[in-house]
């Protein structure tokens, strides 16, 4: 059985965090300390490839549709479903 990758979704912290680091989009501060100089990675197109790949590590994920809510709320590129799809998992 196949579910989709929500924030709802019981897997989505372990989701997020292989997103958030070296496999992912590998968010770092250039400046220890200074949250104001972080870089990522990111292509900046809806193919999302980094999301997808740890779909699939996952397993039992639709990725399809998976993308599709990712898109239908503003997770664009691989970065803004860390930045628009779940915003309060920054906290």
């Amino acid at each position: 059985m196949t579910e989709i990758m929500t924030p709802d979704n019981p897997r989505w912290e372990e989701f997020a965090e292989l997103l958030e680091g070296p496999e992912g989009c590998n968010f770092v501060e250039k400046e220890e300390g200074n949250p104001d100089l972080i870089t990522w990675r990111c292509d900046n197109t809806s193919e999302r490839p980094l999301a997808k790949a740890i779909l699939e590590k996952m397993g039992g994920i639709d990725i399809e549709a998976t993308m599709k809510y990712f898109y239908e709320n503003g997770g664009h590129c691989d970065c803004e479903i860390l930045f628009n799809v779940d915003p309060g998992s920054e906290d």
